[in-house]
This record gives structure tokens, sequence and C-alpha cells, in this order.
């Protein structure tokens, strides 16, 4: 393990035990401040809809600059949008912190997948997998520290650990981590910034793949946002406790798989891509329409575990292999982006079917993943290379 990457695993394992306490406190926070169902819907909302220029726009800046900085910039806002949420449980205020919380989390998450194939192309499935394995590991640990925490109705210790983790992450990468050479052309820098910023002139895979991941975190944000706590409680009456044993597996289910994925998984990309993102569809609908809280958690839980725990290092290796070498951070980040203004429309749809139909949000998420493997069809022969 070269040190640059030893760093990026850190830095993943951390970012995730502090995003896991911050996303498992947040509904419970809201909930308790008087915050309907409909208006968290709203704070997600806006909080994904106002970080998409920022987000492209960052991935642009970053083939300029580099990664580090704006890898360590995401920690430090990340981190402080976390400490300040417990100081202003107003509508209008949270959905300000929410707003910068999201930016900072989804631009560490294209730069360390950005900074992963600057290190080199070889093992690359291998890499993102695991470090996005720590991460989903690590963000089991912190549904576990922020359960222990609201037991005791601790909101504010709850987001001042997350913070205090992401803050120390952010100083440890700057001690560590060394920047390669990764800037874009003049050409590429000349251009137009609404130019370089909007999907468009992406390749035909790339567009292909924008497509299915937009209509994917649609059906992602319809189920795993403020609802995937909620639902256990108001439609089984479960406790915070058992509420937190679920998300803290959940997590573990997607984790473990990605931390192996790149030993088993050389060829056929497209066709594994397709055949998982349907078993995850499949198996959020069926939880959310199963009456038991065990079989409903078991099968639920399958999702990552046959799902996402496969293939989103499968996506993430075809977007970047799509990407133009000297602007891959602004191709990139435009992918992943635009594909998640789904959690525009997602939130919205929870938020209004949930209060009429507990298990509604997932039996709409599930479907609509179902429909987003079937565009990944469109995807060009010749993707089942060996990629380790």
């Amino acid at each position: 393990m070269n040190r640059n990457y030893g760093f990026l695993l850190a830095g993943s394992a951390m970012f995730g035990l502090g995003f896991g306490i911050y996303e498992f406190a947040l509904p419970y926070f809201l909930d308790a401040h008087g915050i309907s169902m409909g208006r968290m819907g709203i704070i997600y909302s806006a909080a994904a809809l106002l970080t998409f220029a920022l987000w492209v726009y960052t991935g642009d800046l970053s083939d300029r600059v580099g990664r580090k900085a704006l890898y360590v910039a995401s920690l430090v806002t990340t981190s402080v949008a976390s400490g300040l949420t417990p100081l202003a449980p107003i509508f209008a205020a949270q959905i300000a912190l929410k707003s910068i919380r999201e930016a900072g989390g989804k631009v560490f998450d294209s730069m360390y997948q950005l900074a992963l194939h600057d290190e080199g192309q070889s093992r690359y499935v291998d890499r993102v997998g695991k470090a996005r394995g720590l991460q989903a590991l690590a963000t089991a640990g912190g549904a576990f520290v922020a359960g222990w925490l609201l037991l005791q109705q601790a909101y504010r210790s709850s987001f001042a650990a997350s913070a205090l983790v992401l803050l120390v992450a952010a100083v440890v990468f700057v001690l560590g981590y060394r920047q390669p050479d990764n800037k874009s052309s003049k050409r590429e820098r000349s251009r137009p910034l609404l130019a370089r910023m909007l999907p468009l002139n992406l390749p035909r895979p790339l567009i292909i793949l924008t497509i299915s991941a937009f209509i994917f975190m649609v059906g992602l944000a319809t189920s795993h946002c403020f609802v995937m706590q909620l639902f256990w409680q108001r439609k089984f009456g479960a406790s915070t406790a058992v509420v937190g044993t679920i998300l803290m597996v959940h997590a573990i289910s997607i984790g473990l798989p990605l931390l192996f994925v790149g030993w088993v998984v050389k060829r056929n990309l497209k066709q594994i891509y397709i055949v998982f993102v349907i078993l995850e569809g499949i198996a959020v609908v069926v939880g959310g329409l199963v009456p038991d809280l065990t079989v409903a958690a078991i099968i639920w839980l399958a999702h990552d575990l046959f799902g996402a725990g496969v293939w989103i290092p499968i996506q993430s290796r075809l977007i970047q292999k799509y990407s133009h070498p000297s602007t891959r951070g602004r191709d990139v980040t435009r992918v992943f982006a635009t594909a998640s203004l789904g959690w525009v429309v997602g939130p919205l749809i929870a938020g209004s079917v949930f209060e009429g139909w507990y298990g509604g949000p997932f039996v709409i998420s599930g479907a609509v993943m179902i429909l987003s493997a079937l565009i990944l069809f469109a995807l060009p022969a010749g993707d089942d290379e060996q990629t380790s």
C-alpha cells in the first residue's frame, strides 16, 4: 500500500464515521423540533438543488488546482455545517446548513474517487471498493454512536462528535497526502465556465450513465432520505435502538461486499452492473410491502449486500473510463452532479406519500431503481475487460 492510498483510505473511514453520526441524528432532530415530513422533504430537496452548480464547478477547478485542496475544503465545510446544525433548529437555517453539508459531502465523494484514479488505473475497482467499503463500515459505527447519544437526547453532542471527526480527518489529510500532478490543458482551461459546467458534449456512454444514475438517484432518495429511519418507527413501532441497529447493519451490508468486490469482479462489468441494480430494486420494493418487522428488515437489508455493494465500483470505473484524461474532474463531477438532482425529486415524493402509506416510498423507490437498470442496456459492448 503506498502512502497516498493509505491516507485516502483513512480519510474515507473518518468521513464515514462523521457522516454516519450526522445522517442518523438529523431526521430525529428535525422531528423533535416540529418540522413536518413535507418540510423535511423540502430541506433535503433544496440542499440537492443548491449544491449542483458548486459540485460541478469544484470538479472543473480540481483539474486546474488538483484534488487535495478541494478534498480538504469538503471536510472542513461538512465539519462546520455539522457543528452548527443543533444551534439553529428552524426551517430556513436547516435548509442552509443541510445545503452546506451536502455540498461538502458530494465534493468529498468525487474527490476521493478522482484522487484514487490519479494514483493509477491498475486495480481501480478493488481500490475504490475498499475505500467505499471502509467508509460504509465507519458509517455503521457512526450510526451506533449517534443512536447511543440520541437515547440520552444528546443532539448537540451527536453533531459536535460528527464535526470533530471530520475536522481531524482534514488535518490528517493536509499533513499526509502528497498531491500528484493532474492539471488540465491550457486549451480546456480557456473554455467558457458555463460550457465547462453544463452536462453538454459528453460522450454517449457518459450520457447513458448519467441518465441511468439520475433515475436511480430519484429512487434512492425516495427511500433513503428522512423516511429511512422514520419508516421503521412509524410502521412497526420500532425503538430508536432497533432502528439504530437496522441502519448499522445497513451500512455494514454495503461495506463488506465493497471490500472484496475487486477480487471477484473482473469482467462482464455491464452485465453485472445491470443485474445487481435490479436485485437492489426488488429488495427495496419487497421490504416496503412485508408486514413483519424482522422479515421486512432482513429483505430490505439485502438491497446493498446484493446490490450497491457490488455495482458502485463498476459504475465509478465506467465513468472514469469514458472521461477525458485532461478534464476527468469536470467530466466525472458533471455525471455525478447531474445524477444527484434525483435528490431534488425523491424527498418530495417521499414527503408527499409517507403519511398516507408508510411503505410507499420504499415501493416507489425500488420500482424506479429497476427502471434505471434498463437504461444501462444502451451502453456499448466491450465494457467487460479486465479491470484490476
